[in-house]
């Protein structure tokens, strides 16, 4: 048993070099749920006695970490650490929630914010259960998050203090109802921050308590949206950015939880967000563009009728500058999503820059999730009203490389527009293939038939270890792809050669099975590439 213990130290050992790496929250968080693994092992195979002295190791670590970390890395690994044992039962309860608020209180008591929201996060967890210790924690945590909402000059206060307000109204809401009143009143100091960060976790906020509020008392909460409403409208007139940019959050809260509530104001909503898309501010800008498919999605019929055109004639014009388009796609396609076949007539000049958008240019200037996202979306919406384009879509589409998104828009396209659906199907057996197979796809019958044994060879190296990690993702994504997409009528289907068919009976596994433990995932891709040749 003595040996178990050395091991469970050992391991400790190593979990903690991980939670401390400066190589990416990747690294920390994936060693927060190996501790979490290895503390519910050692609570299965040890001795009370024995776990306990454990225990008392790994939380003198994690607190050696949050107190006093060297950086902020080293902080972060000590709260996914603690975040990750919230939830384990195997020890005292009082006990645990005294050591891990204290460690919390430290973080969200510090100068260093970059830890500051996973604490929070973490804190807002603890107070889930509810009981006499979380009640006094409540009140404690928004007793001193207001106090210096009102009269701290210190910004990272200000900072923590929305944090915990926010992650307390989404985790104890019963607890938080009490305060909301409160919390509305004094969250315009973090609204109107000078720092665009606070001002964004403060509408956050905003959005929880109106939450709490929505199925409750009526009366209540037409009294506070009134208010909240009201105070928006004044923002606006003082027209510094930081009242501008609160009051459009707030807003685009009340858009998307105020119900009925803005029916009345649904007009004058339509005309501030217009006024505002070209503010001298980018950040208003952008919140603007985000707000324009809230409207949308709040009255669809009306916005098609009056609103669309202006909106879409400024989006288009977003549409052909390179830093803003991808903000504009994602804008188009949820507008697409609540106005169905009112979006119809802008197919033309919105699928061009799609097209542009899928450029090598494009590619290397960042991410095209985001035009993926609108084809799926305008797909959705119109329909076979999209035929007429796949010619010239297709070839850019599957130029990209395979990511969630491309599958998702290659899903949508199959399925709202059937006469491309085998085409899709065979181009996207091609694309699988040569990610799989490393060659194209070979229809049954021919003389030479896909194998495994060809398949592109990334080992593991120390140096670049997102290379393999890359490739194990990208193999993932492509039998997952291969066990999930709608294939039905294709010859591949009905393949009897071994390959093939090991793939796609393997990518419905992966797809079928709810795979929560990383290790086992991991575990069937090794066997599968050790079996063939990845």
């Amino acid at each position: 048993m003595a040996q178990q213990q050395q091991l469970a130290l050992e391991a400790l050992d190593n979990i903690t070099r991980d939670l401390k790496s400066r190589a990416g929250d990747e690294v920390r968080k994936r060693a927060a749920a190996q501790l979490r693994e290895l503390v519910a092992v050692c609570f299965r195979d040890f001795p009370s006695e024995q776990f306990h002295v454990f225990y008392n190791s790994v939380n003198n670590k994690i607190t050696t970490l949050m107190l006093h970390g060297n950086d902020s890395s080293e902080r972060l690994g000590g709260v996914y650490a603690l975040d990750a044992l919230v939830d384990f039962e195997g020890v005292d309860v009082t006990a645990k929630y005294t050591r891990f608020t204290a460690n919390l209180k430290t973080i969200l008591r510090g100068k260093d914010i970059v830890p500051m929201q996973p604490a929070a996060i973490a804190l807002g967890k603890l107070c889930r259960p509810g009981g006499s210790l979380i009640s006094e924690l409540v009140e404690s945590e928004v007793k001193t998050a207001l106090e210096w909402l009102q009269s701290d000059r210190v910004e990272e206060k200000r900072y923590s203090a929305v944090l915990v307000l926010r992650e307390l109204a989404r985790n104890a809401p019963t607890l938080m109802y009490t305060y909301v009143g409160l919390i509305f009143d004094l969250i315009w100091v973090g609204l109107r921050d000078q720092r665009q960060l606070i001002r964004a976790t403060s509408a956050e906020t905003v959005s929880a308590c109106f939450r709490i509020i929505r199925e409750r008392d009526q009366e209540m909460k037409q009294a506070w949206m009134t208010k909240m409403y009201n105070e928006t409208i004044a923002g606006l007139k003082t027209n510094t950015v930081e009242y501008v940019h609160a009051s459009l959050l707030v807003l685009k809260e009340l858009l998307e939880q105020g119900g009925m509530f803005m029916q009345e104001h649904y007009q004058e909503a339509c005309e501030i967000v217009f006024r505002n898309k070209d503010h001298r501010d980018v950040t208003i800008r952008k919140t603007v563009v985000l707000l324009i498919p809230d409207l949308a999605n709040y009255s669809p019929a009306d916005f098609a009728h009056t609103y669309l055109h202006k909106f879409m004639l400024y989006l288009s014009g977003m549409l052909k500058k390179d830093k803003e388009r991808n903000d504009a796609f994602l804008a188009i396609g949820n507008i697409a999503n609540s106005v169905k076949s009112a979006i119809a007539p802008y197919l033309d000049s919105v699928l061009i820059y799609v097209r542009d958008g899928l450029s090598v240019q494009s590619r290397k200037r960042g991410s095209v999730d985001p035009v993926f996202d609108c084809i799926s979306r305008l797909a959705v919406a119109v329909g076979q009203t999209l035929s007429k384009y796949m010619e010239a879509l297709l070839d850019p589409i599957f130029a990209c490389e395979l990511t969630p998104k491309l599958t998702q828009a290659l899903v949508d396209m199959a399925f709202y527009i059937p006469p491309v659906k085998a085409t899709i199907q065979e181009r996207l057996l091609d694309m699988l293939s040569k990610v799989l197979c490393g060659e194209p796809f070979k229809p049954l019958g021919a003389p030479t038939p896909n194998t495994l044994s060809s398949v592109p060879i990334i080992p593991k190296d120390a140096k670049d270890p997102q290379a393999y990690e890359h490739r194990k993702a990208e193999v993932k994504l492509a039998l997952n792809t291969l066990g999930s997409f709608d294939f039905s009528g294709n010859e591949f289907m009905h393949s009897d050669t071994p390959s093939p068919r090991f793939a796609l009976e393997f990518g419905q596994l992966l797809t079928d099975t709810p795979f929560s433990n990383s290790r086992r995932e991991t575990g069937l891709l090794s066997g599968m590439s050790d079996a063939n040749g990845i």
